[in-house]
């Protein structure tokens, strides 16, 4: 008869490949997800990563039987991130309810395939065992963690600034008043407002959203004043009391691969407050773009963008029918050229002088331009610079550029 710890030890070296341990995580995590109940679909690589953690280190207590429970990290950034996401515990709760669901039913079927000649009711007892006592404690540690970051938010008054700003921006049923007391003193009767959003690329970034605010916040308006919402995710938000339209932010310290932060501009009083916020979060949508690697996004410099993003299909229609075969891979010089003869106001001599290139050859790429686009260059010119706009925002392949600026 088989003995169930030598069949347990070859067990764990089967389970230990790579291939078996990303099958097993990919299945769990959508059995997690399954329905859409659990809000935690944009965390799912994070998901299949505390799987895989879960699954190596259960493992490894098979031939280590001994060793101290420890939970995972991943498991440890997933009960903070529900913490900060204002999501409650009976989320996490269910998390390790369907992960446990899934690992009941493949020790079922493990147990189904072991071989007759091992004791099969001692094998299920012993999976059901070591099993429940892992969720067991893992749960308990996780529990603790989102407890300890809950108190923590809750004692910033994180929670209720951003349940008194989500109802301010949701119905504008917020008072003014009791507005500005949650955001400690933010005056909302002013004459505008300046609304930031910053959003982490990565969840690795997270924790250069608020150096990004304070940096965009002090080169925009000096020592104004400012005050910080934290939403949860991989976003923060900020608006400033500023007395002027805000500096241009140039050559600002923000690596645009960790964080794109975007500004709006709003009127006076709750509605600017509002519309501020609204523009800087719809600024996302350009700011996020594949062509994109600026690391600040005014809402005014790409509003046009901004509308059109709004249905991507039609978009990309206009671009490529306004573009024709200036559209092309080969031809980012010629679209290049053609962007700048629009845009600017010198002479082509200047313009040429500018650019390091000789006068003859912007003429050359002018009337290649035209040939491509079957028109003069200057005909419906207002389209053609917004489908070059759009084109370079999101029919391009990303390039890396650290000195982008706004």
């Amino acid at each position: 008869m088989t003995d169930i710890s030598d069949w347990l030890a070859e067990f764990a070296d089967e389970q230990r490949r790579p291939e078996e341990v990303a099958r097993w995580a990919a299945s769990t995590a959508d059995a997690i997800l399954a329905d859409g109940e659990i809000d935690l679909a944009d965390l799912r690589p994070l998901l299949l990563k505390a799987v895989e953690e879960h699954w190596y280190a259960f493992l490894d207590r098979i031939t280590l039987p001994d060793a101290e429970f420890e939970l995972v990290p991943t498991a440890h950034a997933i009960a903070l991130e529900a913490a900060r996401r204002h999501l409650g515990l009976p989320l996490l709760l269910k998390v390790y309810q369907r992960a446990q669901e899934a690992s009941w039913d493949f020790a079922v079927q493990v147990v189904r395939q072991a071989p007759s000649d091992l004791d099969h009711e001692a094998l299920l007892v012993w999976f059901w065992t070591k099993a429940t006592a892992w969720f067991g404690c893992s749960v308990e540690q996780s529990v603790l963690i989102h407890q300890t970051e809950t108190n923590r938010i809750r004692q910033r008054g994180d929670a209720r600034r951003f349940e008194v700003v989500s109802e301010a921006l949701d119905t504008r049923s917020v008072s003014p008043t009791e507005l500005s007391a949650a955001l400690d003193g933010h005056p909302i009767n002013i004459p505008g407002h300046v609304a930031l959003v910053a959003h982490a690329l990565t969840a690795d970034s997270i924790e250069q959203l608020e150096p990004a605010l304070t940096a965009v916040s002090r080169r925009a308006g000096g020592h104004t004043r400012s005050v910080l919402v934290r939403p949860g995710g991989r976003e923060m938000w900020a608006w400033l009391a500023l007395s002027e339209q805000p500096d241009t932010v140039t050559d600002i310290a923000i690596d645009p691969s960790a964080v794109r932060v975007t500004m709006g501009i709003g009127g006076s009083g709750l509605d600017g407050f509002v519309a501020a916020h609204l523009d800087a979060q719809a600024a996302q949508r350009v700011a996020q773009a594949p062509g994109r690697q600026d690391p600040v996004t005014a809402y005014d410099d790409v509003a046009a963008l901004v509308l059109i993003a709004h249905d991507p299909a039609a978009a990309e229609r206009f671009a490529r029918t306004t573009l024709r075969g200036l559209a092309e891979p080969p031809h980012d010089r010629l679209r290049e050229t053609v962007r700048e003869v629009l845009t600017s106001a010198e002479t082509a001599d200047r313009l040429a002088e500018r650019l390091g290139i000789h006068k003859n050859t912007i003429r050359y790429r002018v009337a290649q331009a035209e040939r491509l686009l079957g028109r003069p260059l200057r005909e419906r010119a207002g389209d053609l610079l917004l489908a070059l706009d759009y084109h370079d925002a999101f029919l391009t392949k990303p390039t890396v550029n650290t000195h982008s600026f706004l």
